[in-house]
């Protein structure tokens, strides 16, 4: 893959807004990594200049993943975007919109840019660390809900 690599990883839905994505005239190379019901009309669309390689799991997702090296979450419904999280978590900095979702996660200039240019807010990627991106996914992981759970739980009285 030529350098810089842009990856979107999720289902490809019209919800998803994965054309904002696809549409943007960046360097390097595009990948999709994702299935759903609008992956034939986008792969059709933009079999030019973006790789699309289908549902992943595992190792072989994580490759993908760390081969990268900046994920771009289009998305502007989103309530919580698990996969900005999983991506962090392999170090990559995340590009976003405005709105819930990104603005949620991502500190702008730390692990991540977020705001009303897609483009820019993604080539502004290419310059933050990935030990910051990792830091971030690493807040979320399971002991942190855990540990942050126990310190909400609080006695119950005896009922008499």
């Amino acid at each position: 893959l030529t350098k810089p690599v842009f990856v979107f990883l999720g289902r490809l839905a019209p919800e998803k807004n994965v054309e904002a994505f696809l549409d943007c005239n960046l360097p390097g190379t595009k990948l999709v990594i994702g299935d759903g019901p609008s992956r034939g009309s986008l792969e059709k669309k933009y079999k030019k200049n973006t790789m699309f390689v289908g549902y992943k799991t595992g190792q072989e997702l994580v490759d993908l993943l760390s081969a990268s090296d900046v994920f771009v979450f289009p998305s502007l419904t989103d309530t919580f975007g698990l996969v900005i999280l999983e991506a962090m978590a392999c170090g990559l900095p995340v590009a976003g919109y405005d709105a819930t979702g990104s603005r949620d996660l991502i500190t702008s200039g730390v692990d991540g840019y977020f705001g009303s240019d897609l483009v820019q807010n993604a080539i502004n990627c290419l310059e933050l660390k990935s030990k910051d991106c990792r830091k971030k996914a690493e807040q979320y992981s399971v002991d942190k809900w855990v540990e942050n759970f126990k310190k909400h739980l609080v006695p119950i009285k005896e009922l008499k």
